[in-house]
């Protein structure tokens, strides 16, 4: 049921974005990703669970959308799915199964270009949807933050490029709590490097690596650390 929840998505992002190509960018600088990946990660929740740390481990299916305008800003569309357990050695009985659904929306805006180097600067909303033993409870995390990405043409056919998100207000509605969050209780990076493979002029190969960071200072401690790497094909449009 969840990759036909996931599938339902990817299509209808891919339906917007296509659209949106159509009328309001050149078709050529807009692109389409879809890759498959693995994530590490662990999570302290104890308003969920009395656990000092759970850890998991399991792939991850994400499918981006970007657009680069005429003056060359960006706008960015990114989209994750998680299925996994969380396990933990301490109470094993406390194990439960735990997916998470992530959506990324950022504009950025150039503010260099010069030297095969770019660099551009904006905002970012990122929702996160967690469930925990097949949604008997939620977890809702809308947030907003800044970001900036560096970009840097190797060659004609190899692309690196770093974007760093600092997000600064949170708002939490779940089954354990519903409120709001700002830098004095919450601290969050969130930070992704990706290299780029020239295949043909609609086509690329793509490696990324995804590294995220929450922490919430209350009473019942959040804590949700990830490493993920993603192999994907890139189609440009």
């Amino acid at each position: 049921m969840r990759k036909y929840i996931f599938a339902f998505l990817c299509i209808a992002i891919l339906s917007y974005t296509t659209g949106f190509a159509q009328t309001e960018t050149d078709p050529k600088n807009s692109s389409l990703v879809f890759s498959i990946g693995y994530n590490s990660g662990s999570l302290k929740n104890l308003v969920f669970a009395p656990v000092s740390r759970y850890d998991y481990n399991g792939l991850v299916y994400q499918l981006k959308y970007a657009s680069t305008s005429k003056k060359e800003n960006l706008f960015e569309i990114q989209l994750d799915y998680l299925n996994s357990e969380l396990k933990s050695d301490l109470i094993p009985v406390l194990n439960a199964n735990y997916s998470k659904i992530v959506l990324n929306f950022s504009y950025l805006k150039q503010v260099y270009n010069k030297n095969k180097l770019a660099i551009h600067v904006g905002l970012q909303s990122q929702t996160n949807v967690s469930s925990y033993i097949n949604w008997k409870a939620y977890d809702f995390q809308q947030k907003l933050g800044v970001a900036g990405r560096l970009t840097f043409q190797a060659d004609e056919k190899q692309t690196l490029s770093s974007k760093l998100t600092l997000p600064f207000l949170m708002w939490r509605t779940s089954t354990f709590e519903e409120n709001f969050y700002s830098l004095k209780s919450y601290q969050s990076l969130l930070w992704s490097t990706e290299y780029k493979y020239k295949l043909s002029n609609h086509f690329d190969f793509n490696v990324n690596y995804n590294f995220n960071y929450d922490r919430l200072q209350i009473s019942n401690a959040y804590r949700e650390l990830q490493h993920q790497i993603n192999l994907g094909i890139n189609f440009k449009f």
